[in-house]
């Protein structure tokens, strides 16, 4: 693994790898979902995960772990890294600009939890659960696909504007690997890719 040092390459590169963690983890929720119910329950990840009979309960709680690696590697780069100024000092339009982001990112969050509930979030309709079908805001937007994760990437380029961050590594990086959620990982056509190559989701839950 590349030694995390205070270097634009390294960090660049450390950062795109602890990033990707979380993207690829979500991804096999809904390119392997039998598999991934097949390890809750042998224990694979341990035995509070086990133990929770409900599957998207499962996802809700990892993905919440897993967001130690996004969390740490803003706050790192934000607090450690780049140089930041006080929004007080930012320019009015582009701390403008930046609450504007912040809002509707924020605002798209809510309202996809509020349309769909955590079942719908975490992959509970490919884990066999029901999932109702909603035609309410932002499912009724036809200039947005995907989002809850456009929200988190309005959300990320707020705040680096707000806060007049001069590096963007780290919301272009977070772009390109929601892009990749969105466009193929999470997406029909990256699934029959992936079981193409790795094979199909053949394991059942013990």
């Amino acid at each position: 693994m590349i030694s995390i040092l205070p270097t634009e390459m390294q960090f660049a590169a450390n950062a795109f790898f602890l990033l990707g963690i979380e993207r690829i983890l979500y991804a096999t929720w809904f390119i392997y979902p039998n598999s991934f119910k097949y390890h809750v329950r042998k224990g694979s990840f341990g035995k509070q995960i086990q133990n929770e009979s409900l599957y998207w309960k499962n996802a809700m709680t990892l993905g919440t772990y897993i967001k130690v690696f996004q969390f740490g590697v803003c706050i790192y780069d934000l607090f450690f890294r780049s140089s930041i100024s006080s929004p007080l000092n930012v320019d009015p339009l582009q701390l403008l600009l930046g609450l504007a982001l912040i809002v509707m990112g924020q605002g798209l969050n809510v309202a996809v939890f509020k349309a769909l509930g955590g079942i719908g979030v975490y992959y509970g309709y490919e884990f066999g659960y029901k999932v109702k079908r909603v035609s309410c805001f932002p499912y009724n937007v036809s200039w947005i696909s995907d989002p809850q994760y456009w929200g988190v990437v309005f959300t990320i380029w707020g705040i680096y504007l707000c806060f007049d961050v001069n590096d963007f590594t780290f919301p272009l990086l977070e772009t390109f690997w929601y892009l990749c959620s969105m466009k193929f990982l999470e997406h029909t056509r990256g699934r029959n890719i992936v079981q193409q190559i790795l094979g199909p989701d053949t394991l059942k839950s013990v």
